[in-house]
This record gives structure tokens, sequence and C-alpha cells, in this order.
């Protein structure tokens, strides 16, 4: 997560003093974003009480939350905490305790391929040489995603829920690419590696860079077929094994600051391919029979004007797709 303005004034006068990537930045980097992850907040008011951490939200009639006990996953990118904004809907009628969990599979671990690959027999050493080489997260390759239960990060009190609704994003079907591996065929996205530290160190340790390439070849973005093969597989796959519910996001089609008037020249406008994976979604829909969260319709209603792209739009744009999760959520009985 970007760190606020205040932490990045202070990173820089460090560096200035200490040198960048120092022991000194290195702890107060630890420090700070240790205390965000692990920082808890309680809210209340009459007949309810929420408890949010970074990546949870507890919604309960009272602090010993109490039966009937829901749970609702989430597994996606960047637009799917705006599912945390039914919370107050949620509480308006709060009956027993309802934990919405945005499930990590580190920075690029979400297309449908790489949770469904959790369910192969992956060969062991590759995998455990993958996750150390590019700091992987320790679920990357486990099938967490379809146990049928879920605790709440950093609220052990609260226990464990039931997996009653799975809400997906394809967002990271749609641009995300991936890598696979020359001998034993998995797909890693090595996003998290690059991203979470310094491109100097990265680049520094000329190893791991000549290990990846020797191992691992370019396989791109999904095809449209594939997604659709993938997705039917996953609904699939999830309700036999976990047996909840499952709801889909799809996506803006439009780019909201794209100057583009002619595509003349433009070899293959992301818009499209957006608007066939939304179509594709739509088909899927019908054929499989679960509910989709209109993001594309709720944005353009709502309004777009100062949204970044496609996935990231401030949060009062949030909250109409959290009212409409919400309906769909009452409508399967959930909440």
């Amino acid at each position: 997560m970007p760190l606020p303005k205040p932490a990045v004034l202070a990173l820089k006068t460090w560096r200035s003093v200490f040198g960048e990537g120092s022991k000194v930045e290195v702890w107060a980097r630890a420090r700070y974003l240790g205390a965000v992850r692990n920082e808890v907040r309680r809210d209340a008011g009459p007949g309810w009480v929420q408890y949010t951490t970074s990546r949870s939200v507890v919604v309960s009639e009272s602090d010993d939350f109490p039966e009937p006990r829901r749970g609702i996953v989430l597994r996606g990118g960047c637009d799917m905490p705006s599912a945390f904004t039914a919370a107050p809907l949620i509480a308006e009628r709060i009956r027993g305790t309802v934990a919405i969990s945005r499930q990590i599979g580190g920075t690029g671990g979400h297309r449908s391929d790489q949770i469904l690959q959790t369910l192969d027999d992956l060969d062991r050493d590759a995998v455990a040489e993958t996750r150390e080489k590019l700091k992987l997260n320790s679920h990357y390759f486990t099938p967490t995603f379809f146990d049928r239960t879920f605790s709440v990060s950093n609220l052990p009190q609260a226990g464990e829920f039931p997996k009653d609704v799975i809400v997906l994003g394809i967002a990271s079907d749609q641009v995300r690419q991936v890598y696979r591996h020359r001998k034993h065929g998995f797909v890693v996205d090595p996003g998290g590696w690059w991203l979470n530290q310094d491109l100097n160190n990265v680049l520094g340790d000329l190893s791991v860079v000549e290990w990846f390439r020797d191992n691992f070849r370019r396989a791109g973005r999904m095809s449209l077929d594939d997604f659709r093969k993938n997705n039917a597989r996953l609904v699939a796959e999830t309700r036999e094994r976990v047996g909840a519910h499952i709801v889909y996001y799809n996506t803006m089609v439009v780019d909201p600051a794209n100057p583009t008037h002619n595509y003349q020249l433009v070899k293959a406008a992301h818009s499209v391919r957006r608007r066939e994976f939304a179509i594709a979604l739509t088909e899927l829909s019908r054929d499989l029979g679960f509910p989709i969260v209109d993001v594309d319709r709720v944005l353009k209603t709502a309004g777009v004007e100062q949204q970044v792209d496609f996935a990231h739009f401030p949060t009062d744009r949030m909250m109409p797709i959290g009212a409409e999760l919400h309906r769909i959520l009452r409508q399967l009985g959930t909440v």
C-alpha cells in the first residue's frame, strides 16, 4: 500500500541522512506498515458493532459474535475493497454476525488459472524454489481458496466463518500477464517480486534474473477462450468443494481519462478487450446461473469524473457498488 505524505517526507529525510535502503529506512517501513496491517478499529451503534481490519470487516449484533454466522470472501484485484462499503447497509438489519474478508494471494496472484492450478499436483521442489526466489506469498501455490471456512486476520476472537459467498473479480484475468515454468508448466506473476522492493535490489541480484529467464517463458495475457473455460471450471469446482454462492464483479469497459478519438493506429484497444470479457462473463452467468455486480453500469450511472482508470475509483464511487452487492446478498439470503 502507498505510504501517506507525512511518511514519505520522513523517508526522504532519512534517506538524505542515512542513504536509500538503509537499516533505518527498512525499520521505519516495517514499523509503520506493520502497525497499519495490525490495526483493528471498533465502531458501534444501536443494535450493532463493527470491527475493521486492513482487509476485513465484521458486523455483528454484539461483541461475542453470535449466530447465525455468515462469511463473504473477496478474491481479486484493486476493485474488490469496494465490497466493504456494504457493511453499513448490513448493519442496519444485522442478525447474528457477518464477516467480509479479502483473501490475499500476493500481488498478481488472482487470475483464474492461478487459483485453479493450486488443485494440481505441482512439483514440490520447483514450487518451493520459485516461492523463495520470487518472494511469493506462502499460500501462493496452496488451495486455501477452496477451504470451507476462514478466519479474520488480527481478530482471532471472532473465530471461524463459513464461506457462504465468494466474490470474484475478472480484472486480473483481463490485465495480468503470467510466465509459465518451462519444465513443470505452472504459471507465476512476478509482479509482487518487482513491486515490493527497490528496482536496484532486483537488478543487483542478476543471479535471480538469470534463473527466472532460464526457468520461465512468457505466457502473456489470458485469451478469451481460456477465460471462459477457466471460470466455468472455477465455478464448478467452488460449488462442489466449498458449497458457496458465487458472485462476480465485471469491470468498466471505458477508460475515463483516455482522450483517443481515432483508433486507426491503435493495435489493440484495451477497452475492446474489457468489453469482450464483460460479454463473455454475461454469457457464463446465463449458462451457470451466478449473479454479477454490474460495476460498469453502476460507475457510469454514478459518474466517472476524477476516476483514475477502469479499476481504481474514488471512495464515493465505491459506495454505490457496495449497495449493489448488498442488494444481491439480500436476494441470496446471506444478509
